[in-house]
């Protein structure tokens, strides 16, 4: 409890210092004017919330790692830091192209898998992956969260309040281990950042700490999930695409919908997510958008961890979720052409 309570405090201080830091010196600014599609806010905001989730995490686990070492500790620490440089870099307004971000995301990943060993070898089903292809592919996995993450994080609390409720749930079925540790100083972490973005969007979450928000998911899952890890064959590794299936179909639709069904590079934002949808046809407001979204998906959440041992019901939990999202997407892509016409 006393790191729980310290890591929100450290946190939460951290987030106001950088709110008043960027405003007096105008850096970290996402622009209410930018001609950017995911632009929601009226009023300029620092983008800069990643700093006070990362800083209390990095210093709770260096702290961990230097009374109990562990590759899986280090391997947190030092591919997180990669991985959230690459995104704060972004949130200074010091624009990396697609290609060197993902590289470095690639790189931060391949860190983590590399320092910790721990990589997907299990897939479910009976389906075994040897070291050489389950270790390229993990990184994959993980850089598909990553930008999982970040892409559904458009709206006060959205992308933070997914990851609190997915953490919650992990924690909540995970033996007691480490792991444990690293969960709950993270939890705490987002909260003291989510208090301060939802609803009043006082500061925004950022590409820094989108993505590594994204990254620590993926690690937490894939060690999770993993016998001889923390899954000791118990959690089965459909639950992980399960718990975050909203974020992981939305980068896949995503890409469908913008290379195959438009021609255009997936690498570039548009104002055609679900979320985006829901804000401009129903709701009209920015925190009901994330409410109205977490009524939706919290379900199968809950779900798939009742289900966390059954492959086929993980999958079939993850099947049921895209018809819903499909049906919801095209609801409001008819009724946004209804509206035009008259």
């Amino acid at each position: 409890m006393g790191i729980f309570v310290s890591s929100f405090l450290f946190s939460l201080v951290l987030n106001f210092c950088v709110i008043f830091l960027a405003r007096k010196f105008r850096f970290f600014i996402d622009s209410e004017a930018s001609d950017k599609p995911q632009r929601f806010h009226t009023l300029p905001t620092p983008r800069a919330g990643g700093i006070g989730i990362f800083a209390p995490f990095f210093f709770a686990l260096l702290l961990l790692f230097f009374h109990h070492p562990s590759p899986l500790i280090l391997g947190f620490v030092i591919g997180g830091s990669v991985i959230f440089v690459s995104g704060v870099i972004e949130d200074f307004n010091a624009s990396l192209s697609p290609r060197l971000r993902l590289l470095l995301q690639c790189m931060g990943a391949g860190l983590f898998v590399w320092l910790s060993q721990c990589y997907l070898s299990d897939l479910g089903f009976g389906i075994s992956l040897p070291s050489y292809i389950g270790i390229p592919f993990s990184i994959f996995a993980i850089v598909g969260i990553i930008n999982a993450i970040n892409i559904i994080d458009g709206f006060n609390g959205l992308a933070s309040g997914v990851a609190l409720l997915a953490l919650g749930c992990i924690y909540a079925i995970l033996p007691s281990s480490s792991m444990s540790f690293v969960i709950l100083v993270l939890m705490a972490s987002i909260l003291g950042f989510f208090i301060l973005n939802f609803p009043w969007g006082k500061i925004f979450l950022g590409d820094g700490g989108a993505y590594f928000l994204g990254f620590v998911l993926a690690g937490i899952l894939i060690y999770a999930t993993q016998d001889p890890y923390g899954g000791k064959g118990e959690i089965s590794p459909w639950f992980g695409i399960a718990l975050l299936i909203y974020p992981f179909w939305e980068v896949i639709f995503s890409i469908y919908r913008k290379k195959i069904v438009r021609g255009r590079s997936p690498f570039k934002p548009d104002r055609f997510h679900l979320h985006m949808l829901t804000f401009r046809h129903i709701t009209h407001k920015n925190p009901l958008t994330s409410i109205i979204i977490f009524l939706v998906v919290s379900p199968f959440m809950l779900v798939a961890s009742f289900f966390k041992t059954n492959d086929l019901l993980l999958l079939l939990v993850s099947i049921v979720f895209i018809a819903c999202y499909l049906s919801i997407y095209y609801w409001l892509i008819n009724f946004s052409r209804k509206r035009s016409k008259t």
